[in-house]
């Protein structure tokens, strides 16, 4: 690392002993870093291969039977590898030694792999729900997928309000989950820092959650190899793979603890 971005790290690292009550934002660089490839930008799935219909959402209502149908038949497949195969990285545990140290209160994320669960982080937001669960679009109860007995005939029933389900992440046109969208603004309004790693920030509602914290006078730290909107409005900026800087991060944050402590005693 070069001194630049070292000295970089170690201001982070006291914003972060310096903040009340710290967020996180977390975009799909994290997620690639771990093998998953990213939806949009130079090599994303998007860009090369076209975004799915706005519709998509739609669709499903007007038949989830056949929604199911070839639901299913993926899963019989073989599935998606790069999902299926995924590890958590540097950063995602990285993030869930900040939150065990009480150094950060809540992830807030757009990705749906699961991974910071796996890391071990325990207060999560998922923008775009979960790959793993299932939720009925009625009442809004979830399941981890294995609970539920899935086949190709029908979808399944919620037990609770006999609404609908499906899969917990949110196609295009679908609304964002009520519970997700209400309590990471519930976080933003609290927090007076958030860290900003792998998203450009662009993507709404999302991308509400850093600009009401520094409304209300909190800081940004952003982690991303790439320039972004909101990098000219960051108290600091990063320029690195997450999976390399956070880590650097939780280290430094240490180090300031313990000089501190050998100061005072």
């Amino acid at each position: 690392m070069t001194t630049d971005l070292d000295g970089c790290i170690s201001k982070a690292a006291r914003i972060l002993r310096e903040s009340r009550y710290v967020i996180s934002l977390i975009g799909a660089g994290i997620s690639a870093e771990s093998g998953i490839p990213t939806f949009r930008g130079p090599d994303g799935l998007w860009t090369r291969l076209g975004e799915p219909s706005n519709n998509q959402y739609q669709h499903f209502l007007e038949d989830p039977k056949a929604w199911w149908r070839q639901r299913m038949s993926a899963q019989a497949s073989g599935g998606n590898s790069h999902w299926d195969n995924a590890k958590p990285n540097p950063a995602h545990y990285a993030l869930a030694e900040l939150e065990r140290i009480g150094a950060m209160r809540h992830v807030i994320t757009q990705n749906i792999d699961n991974l910071h669960q796996v890391a071990g982080t325990r207060g999560i937001s998922e923008f775009h729900g979960n790959r793993f669960k299932m939720r009925c679009i009625g009442c809004n109860r979830r399941w981890d997928r294995a609970e539920l007995e899935l086949t190709a005939e029908a979808p399944p029933e919620c037990p609770d309000c006999h609404g609908i389900v499906k899969s917990d992440t949110v196609m295009f046109g679908e609304p964002i989950p009520p519970d997700a969208i209400s309590r990471s603004f519930e976080e933003a309004e609290k927090a007076d820092c958030c860290l900003v790693i792998g998203t450009s920030a662009v993507v709404y509602p999302a991308a509400n959650v850093p600009l009401i914290v520094r409304r209300n006078g909190g800081r940004l730290i952003e982690v991303n190899p790439l320039e972004t909107p909101l990098s000219d409005v960051c108290a600091v900026v990063l320029r690195g793979p997450a999976g390399e800087v956070m880590p650097a991060v939780v280290e430094a944050l240490r180090r300031q603890g313990n000089e501190t402590a050998a100061t005072a005693g």
